[in-house]
């Protein structure tokens, strides 16, 4: 099964989200606090201290922004949450930052009820719009995106960024990547984690990859897929001929409701399966039971 890359979309995704104020911003990914390996996902820094963003996932932004993000595959928890005012307080106490500069975001696709719930024992938790969550009186201003509950016109990079994608959607998120730099990761992991959906709408619509390089990606994963769909078709042709030889030898003419069942059989395991069972049948009225 391919891995999806989550993260390197995510750091896309959230810098498209803030596109009308990247100006403004500092992006640095996987931004590793110490020598040893503890990386925070996503480090916003404001060029200008008092610069107001106001876009509606950073209006708790302050000078420095930590962003944790949970793939669609990912449950966020308590631990996250801890882990991530932990990177946090770090970052202030590496960096001699005012832990009153700090916010935390903590993102994730579908709504973390036990988190929530934990959260509201011990702190404000408000809804201050659908899919943002802020949880007040913590060290430093936090809020928890839930992707699921957000509005794809306010949100389109952080809602589409998911593995349940209809063919419909991946067209837009293709058609939305036409004309944007830097977002290989994003579409790449949209097609590697959507592909019955990518694979309809490559079918149905030749044109719609946007980039030489994406579509010799499909391309390539695409002619594997139907290289080994055309060999398990071609052993389940050749096992279904050899089946009806084998009866007709032994019982003489198949029944027309017999050949009509064994030729809607696809599956070559399955044949292989039937012609062992085969031998033992003593009579076609035997062999129709197996079917």
């Amino acid at each position: 099964m391919v891995r999806t890359s989550w993260h390197p979309a995510f750091a896309q995704a959230i810098e498209n989200e803030l596109d009308d104020c990247k100006d403004d911003l500092t992006f640095e990914t996987e931004y590793q606090l110490t020598t040893e390996p503890l990386r925070i996902d996503v480090l916003i820094v404001k060029k200008k201290k008092n610069v107001v963003i106001k876009k509606n996932i950073a209006q708790i932004f302050r000078q420095f922004n930590i962003i944790e993000y949970k793939s669609p595959g990912d449950r966020v928890t308590i631990e996250d949450y801890h882990k991530t005012h932990c990177y946090s307080r770090l970052y202030a106490s590496l960096n001699r930052v005012d832990i009153n500069e700090m916010s935390v975001t903590v993102v994730t696709t579908r709504y973390p009820r036990k988190l929530l719930a934990f959260l509201r024992k011990q702190y404000t938790v408000t809804s201050v719009q659908k899919g943002i969550y802020l949880v007040e009186d913590d060290t430093s201003p936090t809020q928890i995106l839930v992707a699921d509950e957000l509005s794809e016109e306010d949100n389109f990079w952080l809602t589409n960024l998911r593995n349940d994608l209809t063919g419909e959607q991946v067209s837009r998120v293709l058609v939305a990547t036409k004309n944007r730099a830097s977002t290989d990761a994003y579409v790449y992991a949209v097609i590697e984690a959507n592909p019955k959906a990518v694979e309809e709408l490559y079918m149905k619509r030749k044109d719609i990859f946007l980039t030489e390089k994406l579509d010799a990606h499909f391309r390539e994963r695409n002619s594997a897929t139907l290289i080994a769909e055309g060999e398990a078709k071609g052993e389940a042709k050749a096992r279904r001929e050899m089946l009806l030889e084998f009866l007709q030898g032994k019982f003489g003419k198949v029944p027309k409701h017999i050949e009509r069942a064994i030729n809607q059989m696809n599956d070559p395991i399955a044949l292989k399966s039937l012609a062992a069972r085969t031998g033992n049948c003593k009579t076609l009225e035997e062999f129709a039971a197996e079917l």
